[in-house]
């Protein structure tokens, strides 16, 4: 009898045990890759503030968890921090990788490792060939081939852009460069943007607002971001935003809020300009840009003459809290030290009145909302993509901390610099 009782607990002891190594590994799926990040200052950009002593778990390409080194267990490979500073991976949210005709696709290969070694995990190409664009955006933002992600649009523009009434364009359009007039099928069109693997549009130039609403509406129906400048000649800026466009690209487009021509023209004296810039008022804008949540996409650094107005409306708007993201709309040569979103972000906080902390969520979060991916990346959060920077300095004291970047994490994986 005691036999048989000894024989019993046993075979339950080993039930019980079996099902709970069954359940443990259930969870664990083969081929998890854990990194542990452990003794860092992490960067906190949609709070502005720094977390000291934190450790964060890395589990594949998505955070797991962030605590307190104190109350943190590491898990697979483990970097000491060794209170170093982690920011977001930087975003840059407009440039463009290839021209709509088509530039060599090693290229942009060579362009888009360049700036993820600097920093820069994620790129929105505001217009380019939609054929070349999805081979790279296949390759890099599945770590095939090192580089930044890339997200991109569609160029769309009116027949005036085009043809200038004179029916000058011959060649046929793509599916990534097509000409929208009142008489064309509208589904057809985004239908074929998305066909091209674009997330967005690219609206540019010949829109009047009545038709402009239109394009818009149809586009968010096909789930497309709607992307456009400031000025679609002829809908104004205000109009712009009223049709529902949800990122405005070009603060220097905003010159359109008034009726002053020689504000276009080059050769115009700069203290003319600035004279009359300073006097734009941007309260109606900004109030509608609130409302409708639409994100400005200064694009300061594309201009080669630096016009204080320019800088002044930027101000302006951003201090009637208007999201302004980090976009530069423009190649930056391989050679070059650093990379132009350095320079987007110094314009920020040195000449509209941002603080390092509020251009630093320009150049990631807000960054991350104008592609759409505010939910997957943008900011150090549990559940969101592990792209990390490590710096040697805090960028909320100087935002060319993130000159010097020790290491980038991107998809969880350490890329080797």
């Amino acid at each position: 009898m005691q036999i048989d009782k000894f024989v019993s607990r046993f075979l339950l002891t080993c039930l019980v045990w079996s099902f709970l190594t069954f359940g443990a590994l259930s969870q664990l799926k083969t081929g998890d890759d854990y990194l542990t990040l452990k003794n860092a200052n992490l960067i906190d950009v949609e709070n502005g503030k720094l977390l000291a002593g934190m450790t964060i778990i890395i589990k594949n390409d998505r955070i797991e968890s962030i605590k307190p080194t104190k109350k943190s267990k590491s898990k697979g490979n483990v970097i000491d921090i060794e209170n170093n500073y982690l920011v977001p991976g930087l975003i840059d949210s407009h440039l463009h990788v290839t021209n709509t005709n088509g530039s060599p696709i090693e290229r942009a290969y060579e362009y888009l490792n360049y700036l993820l070694r600097h920093g820069i995990t994620t790129v929105r190409d505001a217009a380019g060939n939609g054929a070349i664009l999805e081979v790279v955006q296949q390759n890099v933002n599945s770590d095939k081939i090192p580089g930044a992600d890339i997200y991109y649009a569609a160029f769309m523009a009116g027949d005036w852009y085009y043809n200038r009434g004179q029916n000058l364009r011959k060649e046929p359009y793509k599916p990534w460069e097509q000409c929208l007039k009142p008489d064309v099928n509208l589904d057809s069109a985004m239908i074929e943007a998305k066909s091209c693997g674009a997330t967005g549009i690219k609206l540019y130039h010949s829109f009047d607002s009545i038709f402009l609403k239109q394009v818009v509406s149809v586009a968010k129906k096909h789930r497309l971001r709607v992307w456009g400048h400031a000025m679609m000649y002829p809908a104004r800026p205000l109009e712009v935003v009223r049709a529902g466009v949800e990122v405005i690209s070009h603060a220097s487009m905003l010159a359109a809020l008034i009726d002053d021509p020689k504000m276009n023209y080059s050769k115009v004296p700069q203290s003319y300009k600035d004279s009359v810039g300073s006097t734009i008022d941007v309260s109606k804008l900004a109030i509608e840009m609130k409302r409708r949540n639409v994100i400005l996409d200064a694009t300061l650094s594309v201009s080669e003459v630096k016009e204080n107005w320019i800088f002044d409306l930027v101000k302006k708007l951003h201090k009637f809290g208007v999201k302004i993201s980090a976009g530069t709309d423009k190649i930056t040569l391989i050679t070059n030290p650093y990379p132009h979103i350095i320079e987007e972000l110094n314009y920020f906080v040195n000449q509209c009145g941002f603080t390092p902390a509020e251009a630093l969520a320009a150049g990631t979060i807000i960054s991350a909302e104008t592609i759409g991916q505010q939910k997957n990346i943008g900011s150090i959060s549990v559940g969101k993509k592990a792209d990390i920077l490590m710096l040697k300095a805090n960028p909320l004291k100087d935002i060319n901390g993130l000159k010097e970047c020790l290491m980038v994490v991107k998809h969880g994986k350490v890329i080797d610099n």
